[in-house]
């Protein structure tokens, strides 16, 4: 009878860096990027309880992600910084760029459209017709190369939807079509991620803030009591605590299907 060849054993952390460093292989990289990635919720989840609700917990950790991944590129051993020291600046960076980032405009082409809506309106009222950008530039006493540059920019960060992009009906009706969806075969279906993501928001509506993180971070990012109070600044009784209160009404609420629900 053949021996049982024992399962193969996964590199130390070590070992992974000392492959990463020498061959720059985008695999070690996204190998040490998962076994960094606590770090990510850990970040994600404090900035959660400072930021507005709209700002989501999965999209921080998304920007966060970038900054991880940078910092994994970026780092130098001889420094003698540690690691996890070095990619805070990163991680902390990378949300901050992409909150500003949501204001995709700046306060200089803001100013700009508002004085074109009302340069428009006032010649309206003056003159009939439509005034061309040469007239509108005039009435805003700036060059005309500088209205053109401040036009073109106040178009950057206008949302296009894809069905804007769409045959018209006549045409679609004679079969022609723009296929968007291109299935990747080696990446996760990103339905998987959607539908995690609306089942969290489906359980947690109407929660605090703080149970509402305390439910993700146990149940959708795995972490234990212990790493969560670590992470919320409170004990482990009282993160086991509130974990105990919010189940025993969501239990009230959803009744028998909560289970399955948290273990989709």
């Amino acid at each position: 009878m053949a021996k049982r060849q024992p399962p193969p054993t996964e590199p130390s952390i070590e070992e992974l860096w000392r492959i990463y460093l020498r061959t720059r292989s985008v695999e070690k990289r996204n190998e040490i990027v998962v076994h960094y990635s606590a770090l990510v919720h850990t970040h994600a989840a404090r900035l959660s309880r400072r930021l507005p609700a709209q700002v989501s917990y999965e999209e921080i950790c998304s920007a966060a992600f970038d900054g991880l991944i940078e910092a994994v590129e970026a780092y130098d051993p001889e420094r003698k910084a540690k690691f996890e020291t070095f990619c805070q600046q990163r991680i902390s960076g990378a949300v901050m760029d992409w909150l500003r980032s949501l204001d995709p405009q700046s306060r200089t082409v803001r100013t700009f459209e508002k004085k074109r809506l009302l340069a428009t309106e006032e010649f309206g009222v003056t003159f009939d017709g439509i005034p061309t950008h040469a007239d509108i530039a005039k009435r805003m006493d700036i060059a005309m190369e500088r209205f053109d540059y401040l036009s073109r920019l106040s178009q950057l960060g206008k949302e296009v939807h894809f069905s804007a992009m769409e045959p018209p009906d006549d045409r679609r009706a004679q079969g022609a079509t723009y296929t968007w969806d291109i299935h990747d075969t080696r990446t996760t279906d990103p339905a998987v991620k959607v539908t995690r993501e609306l089942l969290a928001e489906h359980i947690t509506a109407g929660l605090a803030r703080e149970e509402r993180l305390v439910l993700i971070l146990y149940y959708f990012e795995g972490m234990t009591m212990a790493e969560i109070g670590a992470v919320l600044d409170l004990s482990e009784s009282r993160v086991s605590q509130i974990h105990k209160e919010i189940l025993l009404r969501l239990r009230q609420r959803f009744g028998s299907t909560l289970s399955e629900e948290l273990v989709a």
